[in-house]
């Protein structure tokens, strides 16, 4: 497998000013730039700028991938829009971790698994991951719940039988952006369904002060500054106007060990179900066969007669129908006789016997 790395950053509060996006430019003959993104892709070299650095020029989103199985994700808050304690509890030692620049708060997420492997889009995963940063400015810690599961199972099995935290509200239907994230750290989507069971349910009414409760000073004042288009305007107003910004959580701590049992579980069910959905589907099949079956025989004797490989092909698949119509009406003995007859009539046809052969029908 040839080496290939994905380099992507994202803007979000603002776009590329000139001088920014030749930085970028600059950077590699292979950059591609446009106001609010840059794209590096590599199969025989390496970025030349160091990742975190380049964020902090003026992007708001990071993402490196390498096919070997390495992924960075990077994001950038702004500072006083976060706790950065309730963030850190989500923090693994050189996983996740959080640090702080002079006017912002960084995410780095990192996993690296050289004996591993990943198929990775050409791109736009960045862009379909870029609604979380908003999640996390609200508050909505599902996110980052995401990365420290992903984190959790990439260490020991005993970190993972006592790794416990409280489950985030809203894992019951997620967002593009979610959906977008579990894939991107290979979460199964069977774990997800187990980590819903434990999720509150997001209410979609948030509990806000009314705008009439602010003094008209202040009302003057977020109009000044929405004229001037300040970033990040609708989450800083949002913040000001939120009565409790406690976010709601599972009652109780939830153990990884726990959850992977019953994905596990769930997995089979749904396994189940589809097994089960596809025989029903047979059956009615197989069923609506019945009053054709003279025709499907005529029909075999026509296709064999073709003496070419795609209508042997088709005879055969006729004739497993039959024969699994026969099993259903326990007509097997007189299915036998007819396909006996079949080839005693084409003894000399090789591909033919052997077809039949293939198929299990001798």
């Amino acid at each position: 497998m040839s080496e290939y790395q994905l380099y992507e950053f994202q803007a979000i509060d603002a776009p590329l000013t000139h001088q920014q996006k030749q930085y970028m430019h600059d950077l590699s003959s292979r950059a591609q730039v446009t106001a609010y993104s840059a794209q590096y892709q590599y199969h025989y070299s390496d970025f030349p700028e160091d990742i975190n650095t380049v964020l902090l020029y003026g992007f708001d989103l990071a993402l490196y991938q390498a096919n070997w199985g390495a992924v960075q994700l990077l994001i950038r808050l702004p500072t006083g829009l976060v706790d950065v304690d309730k963030l850190r509890v989500f923090c693994i030692t050189d996983l996740i971790s959080v640090y702080e620049e002079p006017d912002s708060i960084v995410l780095d997420i990192s996993f690296d698994d050289e004996e591993g492997g990943r198929w990775i889009e050409d791109q736009g995963e960045l862009a379909e991951i870029a609604g979380i940063r908003a999640m996390l400015l609200n508050g909505d810690y599902r996110p980052l719940y995401l990365a420290w599961l992903k984190a959790v199972q990439w260490q020991n099995e005993s970190d993972v039988a006592v790794a416990s935290m409280m489950i985030p509200a809203g894992f019951n239907s997620l967002e593009p952006s979610l959906q977008a994230l579990a894939g991107l750290f290979e979460l199964e989507r069977d774990l997800i369904t187990a980590v819903a069971k434990y999720s509150p349910e997001l209410s979609d009414a948030s509990k806000l002060m009314a705008l009439g409760s602010l003094s008209a000073q202040e009302c003057t004042n977020w109009l000044q500054r929405l004229l001037d288009a300040e970033p990040l305007l609708v989450e800083k107003l949002t913040q000001r106007l939120t009565l409790n910004t406690d976010e709601v959580a599972s009652s109780d701590p939830v153990t990884v060990s726990s959850l992977l049992k019953q994905a596990e579980q769930i997995k089979s069910q749904r396994l189940a179900a589809i097994s089960e959905a596809k025989q029903q589907e047979r059956l009615a099949y197989l069923t609506s066969l019945i009053p054709k079956q003279t025709q499907l025989w005529q029909t075999v004797l026509e296709l064999i007669e073709q003496k070419q490989a795609k209508p042997y092909d088709q005879a055969i698949m006729i004739l497993i129908d039959l024969s699994e119509l026969a099993q259903m009406q326990h007509q097997s003995a007189e299915f036998k006789v007819k396909t006996n007859e079949l080839l005693a009539r084409y003894s000399n046809r090789s591909a033919l016997k052997s077809r039949f052969k293939s198929a299990q029908l001798l």
